[in-house]
């Protein structure tokens, strides 16, 4: 029965992936990990950029536009390589994460993230600079 729930799961996480590249026009590298939770916006979802390796957990939320500041503003949200997104964790729109980034759960990030950074709070403040974060966002210890 488990084998069947996870061909079932790589099923649907593949399908998923197929809708927001081909059919939304999302930039996702095929090896980034999405949640079946996670929100993607389809207001502009030409201006999402997702690195490889990167994790995106439930919940968070990934925006790319803002309607509160006239008529609507549209920008590019870039998320680098080997980025690890914590649940329900909010980017807003025009952040640009860079790689090898860790961002703590329920964080709300609303500047620009520099490479080999650890982030978190509300909003979003630097923790760590210039640590070790590996493939999918993995912290490693020196």
């Amino acid at each position: 029965m488990s084998k069947l729930r996870t061909l079932i799961r790589r099923i649907i996480i593949f399908l998923k992936h197929f809708v927001y590249t081909k059919v939304y026009g999302m930039h996702i590298h095929p090896s980034a990990l999405i949640s079946l939770k996670a929100r993607l916006d389809k207001t502009n979802p030409r201006g999402i950029y997702i690195g490889k390796k990167s994790v995106i957990t439930t919940g968070a939320v990934i925006l790319t536009h803002n309607y509160v500041m006239g008529n609507g503003t549209f920008l590019d949200t870039i998320i680098g390589n080997n980025v690890f997104i914590g649940a329900n964790a909010i980017i807003m729109p025009g952040v640009r994460i860079g790689n090898n980034v860790i961002i703590g759960a329920g964080s709300v990030v609303t500047k620009n993230i520099e490479d080999f950074s650890i982030v978190a709070g509300n909003p979003a403040k630097l923790i760590r600079k210039d640590e070790t974060i590996g493939e999918y966002g993995q912290f490693v210890k020196n």
